[in-house]
């Protein structure tokens, strides 16, 4: 099972949160069948990601755009595909995952976030976790209610992602996906 794990690139976040999502990017990396799909950047939780699935001697699939190429030179994937732009990279991402972890991050995880819900409206679905690691996502996840509410949205956020903070949970959910 491929799996993508949307997470910072920013190294100087809140340690609470650097703390327990590299507890969990462990935990799943210890689960036979499961590979990493990710954004291909070696900094913060994505160098971790990288970091727990090659050491476990998985396999890691890196998708960059170009530019973020030379970056990340150093990186060795067991496939690594170089697209031009963000939305491509993002369109790649989507095809090659079996289901989508969101950890904390920034501008580029909650594109992410909204590319995989919009992706799962006119698409087909896959599985889509948040992990709500010390109530991150909790303002994201009540404006999303609120749009259901207010028409902008035809179904509850609860029918097209699975919202979690408790770890154990996630990796029972992963576990039951192999």
């Amino acid at each position: 099972m491929n799996l993508f794990i949307a997470s910072t690139s920013k190294e100087n976040i809140e340690d609470n949160l650097l703390k327990e999502c590299s507890t969990l990017i462990e935990k799943i990396a210890n689960i036979p069948n499961i590979n990493l799909v990710f954004g291909a950047y070696n900094k913060g939780l994505m160098k971790t990601s990288f970091d727990a699935f090659s050491k476990n001697n998985k396999e890691v699939i890196g998708i960059t755009t170009n530019f973020d190429k030379i970056t990340c030179k150093d990186q060795k994937y067991t496939k690594e595909i170089a697209v031009e732009s963000t939305s491509e990279r993002f369109k790649k991402i989507y095809e090659e995952s079996d289901i989508l972890l969101f950890l904390p991050g920034g501008i580029g995880t909650l594109a992410e976030l909204f590319s995989a819900l919009e992706e799962n409206r006119i698409h087909d679905k896959k599985k889509v976790i948040v992990y709500n690691c010390n109530f991150f996502f909790t303002t994201i996840i009540e404006e999303l209610y609120n749009l259901y509410k207010k028409g902008f949205i035809d179904n509850p956020p609860s029918s097209y992602i699975t919202i979690e903070s408790d770890q154990e949970k996630i990796i029972n959910m992963l576990k039951e996906e192999i």
